[in-house]
């Protein structure tokens, strides 16, 4: 008993060192998205060009993503933060004294968020991968929503100091966001080693066989996506949580953009965003207890339903807050639905895999909300702002049936520490991936 209670305190305080690094880094991160199209705009005088910044930050996040999962995989998880958190300290710190002697130009703006997209990719992949390893299995919900809760935070922090930061002095953000790195570096170096995942057993049932061209090959690469492909319900639950993403990204777009094209003032617009992120900020933190009350699946169904009904809200009821309280309300409940997938994931993937598939999972969902801007214009001009609420709220509607009528999903194992609800039937075995086909 007392061996058991150091190791899981030795386990939280990995944990606790990895989630603080990682806070520090997040919001370094986002400081600089809302900074650098600024800073584009001043130095060129071209929308286009400052958009330019944001494009190439979230195709090197994209396109680092696949290779992200298979070096987490490879290399022990803790070098990778390490480099990485070195070479932001460095991009960061070198923007910084460029901007501070007034010899910034465009291209140093690209190598930042080149530097930043890609770097941040490797580190999520790699910081994730760690958590089954930091905590005993029964905080792993825990430790996911808090995860969550600290991207909500960091990112309302980050986007705040930015503005503040920026109007005082143009080379101040990134002097914080290069101290903020380092901060991530040193907090790291505390840490344990964290060897590379062993390769699985070819005659584990659970485990796909390593690719022909042994690791490192490009079959390494999609092994995350074959793990995925193979398993019945971390492909379902991608599939719901890729679509959530992109009615949320619509909706959201719609909402903010008739809105401005409707005269509302930008004060209230800026209020109607603070409630979502303040709205995902408290999501995040009850997400543990809403995962207890609702095992299984029931938090992505639950969350469905729910977007379902307030994308309507917003269509049909009156009142210039209705719009920012129901997307808030959306907001509460998404980091549940989330973490509960998360876990799930986690939990199903073995560790000689959990890089390659949380990078797959997180582009898949990503691609959703990248793509939902787009969609949500194309709506908005076609059919005008209710109308395209509404066929959202439809489609949500419908992805709440399938969710409801899949078996996959009804036979979901309880988390771990969650209690059996009221009349349950006994709990499953773990769902064993498909057979791959001879």
């Amino acid at each position: 008993m007392a061996a058991a209670g150091q190791r899981d305190r030795r386990q939280g305080r990995g944990f606790t060192l990895l989630w603080t690094s990682q806070a520090f880094s997040e919001f370094a991160y986002s400081t600089s998205l809302i900074v650098l199209p600024l800073l584009a705009l001043a130095i060129t005088g071209s929308p286009s060009q400052a958009g330019v910044i944001g494009f190439v930050d979230a195709a090197a996040m994209l396109l680092a993503g696949l290779p992200a999962g298979a070096v987490a995989d490879r290399y022990d998880r803790r070098s990778v933060m390490l480099w990485c958190e070195a070479a932001l300290v460095a991009v960061f710190g070198g923007l910084a004294l460029l901007l501070w002697a007034g010899q910034v130009s465009l291209p140093a703006l690209v190598v930042l968020a080149l530097v930043n997209g890609a770097a941040t990719a490797m580190m999520m992949a790699a910081g994730e991968a760690m958590i089954p390893g930091l905590v005993p299995e029964e905080r792993l919900p825990r430790a996911v929503a808090m995860n969550s809760a600290r991207t909500y935070a960091g990112h309302l922090a980050g986007n705040a100091a930015g503005g503040f930061l920026l109007a005082v002095r143009n080379a101040f953000p990134f002097v914080v966001g290069c101290a903020a790195h380092l901060v991530g570096l040193v907090l790291l170096l505390f840490m344990k080693r964290q060897p590379p995942a062993a390769p699985a057993a070819p005659a584990d049932p659970a485990a796909p066989a390593t690719p022909a061209g042994g690791r490192g090959g490009a079959g390494e690469l999609l092994e995350g996506v074959r793990w995925l492909a193979r398993h019945p319900y971390l492909r379902l639950g991608l599939a719901f949580a890729t679509a959530t993403n992109l009615f949320f990204g619509a909706v959201y777009f719609i909402v903010i953009a008739s809105a401005q094209g409707g005269g509302m003032a930008t004060g209230l617009i800026g209020v109607m965003a603070g409630l979502v992120g303040a709205g995902g900020l408290l999501g995040a933190l009850a997400a543990p207890l809403l995962m207890k009350a609702l095992p299984g699946s029931r938090p992505i169904i639950v969350v469905l339903w729910l977007f379902a009904a307030c994308t309507a809200g917003i269509a049909l009821l009156p009142g210039s807050w209705t719009p920012g309280v129901l997307l808030g309300a959306i907001a509460f409940a998404a980091p549940t639905s989330s973490a509960c997938f998360t876990t799930y994931q986690l939990l199903l993937t073995p560790d000689s895999h959990r890089g390659r598939v949380i990078s797959v999972a997180g582009i898949a969902s990503g691609a959703g909300g990248a793509i939902a801007p787009l969609a949500g214009g194309v709506l908005l001009d076609l059919t005008g702002r209710s109308t395209a609420l509404l066929v959202c709220a439809v489609l949500a509607a419908v992805s709440a049936l399938a969710a409801v009528l899949s078996p996959v999903l009804r036979r979901a194992p309880r988390l771990p520490g969650a209690e059996p609800a009221a009349r349950e039937l006994p709990e499953p075995e773990l769902p064993e991936p498909e057979k791959a086909p001879a």
